[in-house]
């Protein structure tokens, strides 16, 4: 991919399991295996039912020494209703071996669809 590639991710019916979320963005290594970052610039979540459900969406690592963190965590989105989420430029990274995810899950099957928008390659 070539360096500082706007990208949009986008996912339909988020998973209602939080041992099994849907993944909306993978990092992958860079040419040759390297390291490289990725900035989430945004994100927008729509709830597509009558009925108010919470949303989750973490950083699922496997970056040496990194930690798993929630970005949100039981976010409770009306009927009906979109949320965008301001991340404030929010760095994912592959360290040429392992590389972060994210994942998004939700309070009821096929309520949410989401969509990230990113910067891709940025090194």
């Amino acid at each position: 991919m070539a360096t500082n590639q706007f990208s949009r991710h986008n996912k339909t019916d988020l998973s209602n399991n939080s041992s099994s979320p849907t993944a909306v963005f993978t990092m992958t290594a860079g040419a040759g295996g390297t390291a490289k970052a990725s900035i989430i610039i945004g994100a927008l979540i729509c709830n597509k039912t009558a009925t108010a459900a919470t949303v989750s969406i973490k950083n699922n690592t496997a970056v040496s020494g990194e930690a798993d963190i929630f970005l949100v965590k039981d976010l409770k989105v009306p009927a009906a209703s979109s949320i965008e989420i301001g991340m404030g430029k929010y760095v994912m990274k592959h360290d040429g071996t392992n590389g972060d995810v994210i994942e998004a899950y939700a309070s009821a099957a096929s309520t949410f669809d989401i969509s990230l928008s990113v910067l891709e390659d940025v090194n």
